[in-house]
């Protein structure tokens, strides 16, 4: 059975992992979101067209919110999946290191079975009678 130690040692393992996943998501999401940002911007020419039209903002929010939407959750299946892939890798890993640690088990050799019993076959010299005992 695995130690306290070290299981307090693979949970902070899988939280590092977790991190590192949460991060990469991050950056990941702040890129594409910055690069549909940058699209927005271009489309207002002239800043006081949103205070003097607010239709102007419905648009641009129609038109962008749904690609938001979807790097979202992207990079939230993301960041998940390798998530759970980590913990799966890191539980593999320490599984393997226990069983290593085992002896292996000691087994009988199992005797091989006994062979099938002989029928004879009655030879083509042997007059018919005989053969039909």
């Amino acid at each position: 059975m695995i130690g306290w130690s070290k299981a307090f040692w693979k949970g902070f393992v899988i939280f590092l992992w977790s991190a590192l996943w949460a991060t990469v998501g991050v950056l990941i999401f702040f890129l594409l979101s910055a690069s549909i940002f940058a699209s927005m911007v271009t489309m207002i020419q002239n800043p006081q067209d949103i205070i003097n039209n607010p239709q102007i903002m419905n648009e641009i929010m129609q038109n962008y919110m749904g690609p938001i939407f979807l790097i979202i959750i992207v990079v939230g299946v993301f960041v998940g999946v390798a998530t759970y892939a980590s913990v799966v890798k890191v539980i593999t890993e320490t599984v393997m290191e226990e069983v290593k640690k085992v002896p292996p088990i000691q087994t009988i050799a199992i005797p091989p079975p006994p062979p099938l019993p002989q029928v004879q076959q009655p030879s083509p010299n042997q007059p018919k009678e005989e053969r039909q005992i």
